[in-house]
């Protein structure tokens, strides 16, 4: 075996599991798209190699490894470590707030802590107020389209990506989750093909890290699309678009759920006369806000350095 190979001699998942874990460790990894630590993706990936749901149990029957799941654990280790391409790309898949999605290079690896707050159903802004239309703007893969879709089952949901090649991952993963009959796909530049709508609730994980800092960012971030991770010399392009267009295409009482992660002070010092409030998060995750239609026109006039008016 060269010195380049990675070598599994576990004989039992739970072994494999730590076995794999010290692997990771070892190297240099970064942890975050979608899993948080080195035993959260060792176990994630001997659980698919083994065929079984990601919550199994490796103490239960002290469950064995054959020769083919051990190959299989072996060639996927190895494409994690040695090319640094992130677990959910190896195996096509992940999971967010509990639910499945298919993935490839084509979607960012979901990761929105803006699914939680869907799964709370934007609870305390939306709990009074009917939910007939959402709109998942930037959907890349779905993920936050069909997580509203579920939450709000009586809801209709559009989503829209500027890349085809994105939103027919998307379209597979509304198929995977039967939900063609609720959901409506739109191929838009942000708002630009988007038929005029007022929408109860929109969600946007736009691009939102400024172009200067790609080279700063982990190994693991080149797999990703990178149109759907940077936007501009300070990260702004896409997010101050979104929110320009709220004002249109949002409803009276509706709001936008927008995520800028660790960029709230940059997104704030360009909204210098309006205060954004940000949405402290139970889960992992940073600069999640949410919007008011109103909010949204307050922040286009603090833009133009009018200050918020009462």
């Amino acid at each position: 075996m060269s010195s380049d190979s990675i070598e599994i001699t576990a004989s039992t998942l739970k072994q494999a599991i730590f076995e794999s874990e010290d692997l990771l460790l070892k190297h240099d990894l970064h942890y975050g798209q979608g899993m948080h630590t080195a035993l959260d993706e060792a176990a994630y990936l001997v659980s698919f190699v083994a065929g079984l749901p990601p919550d199994f149990c490796p103490d239960k029957d002290n469950i064995g490894l054959n020769e083919q799941q051990k190959q299989r654990l072996q060639e996927c280790l190895h494409k994690r470590i040695k090319q640094r391409i992130p677990l959910a790309y190896i195996l096509g898949e992940t999971w967010l707030a509990g639910v499945k999605f298919k993935v490839s290079p084509a979607v960012l690896i979901p990761r929105s802590p803006i699914a939680h707050l869907i799964a709370q159903r934007c609870s305390p802004w939306q709990q009074n107020q009917a939910v007939r239309r959402i709109l998942d703007l930037c959907t890349g893969s779905g993920c936050l389209g069909i997580l509203a879709a579920q939450a709000f089952p009586e809801a209709s949901v559009d989503i829209s990506d500027v890349d085809q090649a994105a939103l027919k991952i998307a379209a597979d993963n509304i198929q995977m989750h039967t939900l063609a009959d609720r959901m409506n796909i739109i191929c838009s530049d942000v708002y630009a093909q988007i038929p005029y709508t007022q929408y109860d609730i929109i969600v946007a994980n736009p691009p939102y890290v400024p172009v200067c800092e790609q080279a700063q960012l982990p190994a693991e971030f080149a797999h990703e699309p990178q149109h759907a991770l940077f936007s501009g010399d300070d990260g702004l392009r896409i997010v101050t678009q979104v929110i320009a267009g709220a004002t249109t295409y949002l409803q009276e009482h509706g709001i936008l759920v927008l995520e800028v992660g660790q960029y709230a002070d940059v997104l704030q010092d360009h909204y210098p006369h309006y205060p954004i409030m940000w949405h402290e998060l139970e889960e992992r995750g940073e600069g999640v806000c949410v919007l008011t239609r109103e909010d949204c026109q307050q922040l286009l006039i603090s833009a133009q350095g009018g200050g918020h008016t009462c």
